[in-house]
């Protein structure tokens, strides 16, 4: 199996960013989410991509990575400052940190090599931290679990595109 080069991503790679996200999305969450899900999430492109082009154009205080192998994305990871303008909106304050793992997805033919512990060891400031776990995913509760994210004892309706499914944070209150 080739070895993915670890990188930072740079504006260019915006739309293959958006395109795996929304793949992996869809195959993580399949059952869990609407059968549309997909192209709810597609629907946001035209509005998502450029963001993330400025996101990856200056950083600032977040921090990206991106796994690839030539010019496929088989991996992505981010954190940024929290909360984010959907939590403020939605009414999930205040946060349980100041800093959120908002992306962490790997390529199925890449689960289980290690590739998503370097992703989150590679882009983790040591800060404490949390992130939205869609509830039923338990693979990666596990995996979160193991890096020291605790479940918070809260419950939430996600938002319309992901068909209301329920969620929750985990919070990791010091680096392992």
């Amino acid at each position: 199996m080739p070895v993915p080069v670890l990188t930072t991503p740079r504006p260019e790679d915006a739309d293959g960013w958006f395109d795996f996200l929304v793949t992996q999305q869809a195959a993580t969450y399949t059952g869990l989410v609407p059968a549309d899900f997909a192209e709810r999430q597609r629907s946001y492109r035209d509005a998502w991509v450029p963001e993330l082009a400025e996101r990856f154009a200056h950083p600032g205080s977040s921090r990206a990575l991106v796994a690839k192998v030539g010019d496929e994305i088989v991996g992505i990871a981010s954190i940024v400052d929290a909360p984010l303008g959907w939590e403020v909106d939605g009414g999930f304050t205040p946060s349980p940190a100041n800093r959120q793992l908002d992306r962490l997805y790997v390529s199925r033919d890449f689960h289980g090599t290690g590739l998503a512990d370097a992703l989150l060891s590679n882009v983790d400031d040591g800060r404490p931290m949390y992130l939205w776990l869609i509830d039923g995913n338990e693979r990666a509760r596990r995996f979160y679990s193991r890096r020291g994210f605790a479940d918070l004892d809260e419950q939430f309706a996600a938002g319309d595109s992901w068909g209301g499914v329920a969620m929750h944070r985990m919070l990791r209150s010091m680096a392992r």
